[in-house]
């Protein structure tokens, strides 16, 4: 009779073949340099972790397993540590904003190109995107710009900071088995596929600590959840959204949780409240200008024109409230509404695609990991930049939307075959 370590092998080739691409990304140097060949490692990285779930959803082994996993999980993660931050350069812009904190100016009065501001340019400062437009950023991440610009004004930094948020997420989810029956192959997945390992160690996105607080909110007792969902929104807002199902299900629990957040932001806001009228004018070139990687906009842009945002926004925010009215789990809601962000929005970055990933594991569907999986293709744009256009290649969205819709009919026509719907059911 075979050994158990000669069962397992099946299942540990998924598992190694994940390290080996994120070594093969290692030596391609800064991503953007490669990204075709860097695309190519990511899809079938996805593919290697997708597998892997596959295979532990049987496995019998899972609780004696689950160490290796968490050691390939943190492997991945010091792996693309060494990575240079070059598929992104927002983690430019985290370090000038510290910068210009600690020197006691306003980053929302102030955008990166104000001559004001000339005596603090630096390496940092030159590798600044779009310098004209001020903060877009929330109280609660302006602080993390300041506490880590003061303590070490490097992108390392940044990539420690959102690698561990994303350890912890990681973290979260292993004990959302025990409090809310999640399954095991959804941790499996999140622990080794490339997208919250690329955005988080690799990138130093603010979704890495945002995203810790949800997956907290998500698998902690009432009070503590709401609390912990609004210290996430004082880094990206859409964790907010986790206030609706908590209030529904513990008003007073909930609100006091929130209103604790919402006095901690307010005190962490006092510093910019000087800027008045300036504090939405980055918010605001972003909504009106940006425009990457989405599948309905240009679609109904094509036929509305400019008034395509303002109507995709209203129907955004009317299938919110829909949902609000539909779910009462937290999960779900926030998968909904991340749903919404990402077919409707005119600005879909990759990491974009971390706010459906993570509700989706919580709740087990393995259908939403085709977008975080197809959604890496989208870093094609990077192709031949800057010496060619910024101009994202038009059959990507065709592989990430339509069979994303396909696959969520799909699971959900057999999640209604196999138990009667319920109230509270999950999207």
């Amino acid at each position: 009779m075979l050994s158990w370590h000669v069962k397992a092998l099946p299942g540990l080739v998924p598992m190694l073949g994940t390290l080996l691409c994120a070594a093969g990304l290692l030596s391609l140097g800064p991503l953007s340099s490669s990204a075709t060949p860097a695309v190519a490692l990511l899809v079938l990285w996805a593919a290697l972790a997708c597998w892997a779930a596959f295979r532990w959803a049987g496995s019998r082994q899972g609780q004696t397993l689950s160490g290796w996993v968490l050691v390939l999980a943190l492997l991945l993660r010091v792996v693309l540590l060494a990575s240079p931050a070059s598929l992104s350069d927002d983690v430019w812009r985290y370090l000038w904003e510290g910068r210009v904190q600690l020197a006691g100016l306003d980053p929302f009065a102030l955008a990166p190109d104000s001559e004001a501001l000339a005596p603090l340019r630096n390496g940092t400062w030159e590798l600044v995107n779009h310098k004209s437009v001020s903060t877009i950023y929330p109280p609660g991440a302006l602080f993390l710009f300041r506490l880590v610009a003061a303590l070490w004004e490097n992108p390392l930094s940044w990539k420690l900071l959102s690698g561990a948020a994303d350890l912890g997420t990681l973290g979260m989810l292993w004990r959302c088995t025990r409090t809310r029956g999640t399954p095991i192959w959804a941790v499996v997945l999140y622990a080794l596929h490339p997208l919250p390992i690329l955005e988080s160690a690799g990138s130093a996105h603010l979704e890495g600590l945002a995203l810790f607080f949800c997956a907290w909110a998500l698998s902690a007792k009432p009070g503590f959840n709401s609390f912990a969902a609004g210290l996430g929104a004082s880094i990206k807002l859409l964790p907010a959204a986790l206030w609706i199902p908590q209030v529904r299900s513990s008003p007073t629990r909930a609100a006091l949780g929130a209103s604790l957040a919402l006095l901690l932001g307010l005190a962490l806001s006092v510093p910019f409240l000087g800027a008045g009228s300036m504090l939405a004018r980055g918010f605001g070139t972003y909504y009106e200008a940006w425009a990457f990687n989405a599948w309905l906009f240009p679609l109904v842009e094509g036929v509305l024109g400019d008034p395509t945002r303002l109507v995709l926004t209203g129907l955004g925010a009317l299938g919110c409230g829909l949902a609000a009215w539909r779910f009462r789990d937290p999960a779900a809601f926030l998968l909904a509404v991340a749903v919404a962000l990402v077919f409707l929005s005119p600005v879909v970055h990759p990491w974009y695609f971390l706010w459906v990933f993570v509700p989706a594991m919580v709740l087990g569907r393995w259908e939403w990991a085709w977008l975080a999986s197809a959604g890496l293709l989208s870093y094609l744009v990077l192709a031949g930049y800057p010496e060619v256009p910024w101009l994202e290649p038009k059959w990507v969205v065709w592989i990430e939307y339509p069979p994303m819709i396909l696959a969520w009919a799909w699971a959900w026509n057999r999640r209604r075959s196999a138990r009667p719907s319920k109230a509270g059911a999950t999207p």
